[in-house]
């Protein structure tokens, strides 16, 4: 059977990451894919665990998209840190006798030798495949044709074509369903919450979601003001990110840090390819805890609950 490894950045990739398992399960089998973020259990070694499975793979799909390369704090690149996680999967795959794929995703390009540390040039000389939006089912399926042993892969490639076929027919409910949303594609809009602070005073807060450049971005306000979304991060139905302000207290100035956590919740069903989305009751729940002031702040608890939707026809985020 084969066996597939997705090596993948989360704030890259991540909803990509997801449905390609998702197809390649449906197609191949639950065993025949490993992902991180499913597959490895609480209180595991991250780093023994995707040896482990290294091991019992023989082909891996590099997921590569506009931001796979990473940034740290500090505008260094996260994929020049011997210790970068994805570096790791990637150098240990072209180590091995596996069949390594750089999959390019959300419009992104293959990397050069020169744009690639020294023990990851060689994946520069692997041929890509380019897997997009809008020819996701026909790139799939040539994708799960070319993963098909050589001794299979004309059987592979005939059923491939088949389902092709039923796909355009509308016959295959499956593989012509729209994926689930996303949550970058869930949060995009407007959002309020009536938020008390510390010390008494109460405000609607809004936070604008939106896609610019293929990346989740926008807005939070503090003290109604409206404050960039900086470092944002998905973790399955939670969201992560900062905004910063400052502080003065006489002629002392501080940055602050308002660090936000939050849980996108649905009261009722959201029909996954099968009608519109029911969106009553959506909402977020939200904890701020803000420090780097002249004096500590509790954590927060709210809820913001959606205003606006995206305007049709707008740009989705990357899934």
């Amino acid at each position: 059977m084969t066996r597939i490894f997705i090596s993948y950045r989360r704030d890259d990739t991540g909803g990509y990451a997801g449905r390609l398992e998702d197809a390649l399960e449906g197609a191949l089998g639950r065993d025949a894919v490993f992902r991180d973020v499913q597959d490895i259990a609480p209180g595991d070694d991250f780093v023994a665990a995707i040896r482990q499975r290294l091991k019992g793979a023989d082909t891996v799909l590099v997921l590569i998209g506009p931001r796979w390369a990473g940034r740290l704090a500090d505008g260094r690149r996260r994929i020049d840190d011997a210790g970068d996680f994805v570096r790791m999967e990637a150098v240990a795959a072209l180590g091995a006798p596996l069949r390594v794929i750089p999959v390019l995703l959300a419009g992104a390009t293959m990397p050069s030798e020169s744009d690639l540390p020294e023990p990851l040039k060689p994946l520069a000389r692997r041929n890509a495949f380019v897997l997009s939006d809008a020819g996701w089912h026909d790139d799939f399926v040539r994708l799960l044709a070319s993963l098909s042993p050589p001794r299979r892969r004309g059987v592979v490639t005939l059923l491939a074509a088949v389902v092709a076929l039923a796909v355009a027919g509308g016959a295959a409910w499956w593989w012509s369903r729209p994926a689930a949303p996303t949550l970058a594609e869930r949060v995009l809009g407007t959002w309020q919450g009536n938020v008390r602070y510390a010390w008494g005073d109460r405000y609607d807060e809004r936070f604008e979601f939106k896609r610019h450049a293929g990346e989740l971005t926008g807005t939070a306000s503090f003290l109604r003001y409206p404050r960039a979304i900086e470092a944002l991060r998905i973790e399955g139905d939670n969201l992560h990110f900062e905004t910063h302000s400052l502080e003065r207290v006489g002629e002392s100035e501080k940055t602050l840090t308002h660090r936000y956590s939050a849980e996108w919740v649905q009261a009722g069903e959201i029909q996954d390819g099968q009608g519109p989305q029911d969106r009553r009751g959506e909402r977020l729940r939200m904890r701020l805890v803000t420090t780097g002031g002249h004096s500590s702040n509790p954590p927060i608890e709210f809820e913001a609950r959606r205003v606006t939707e995206p305007a049709a026809g707008a740009d989705r985020a990357s899934p």
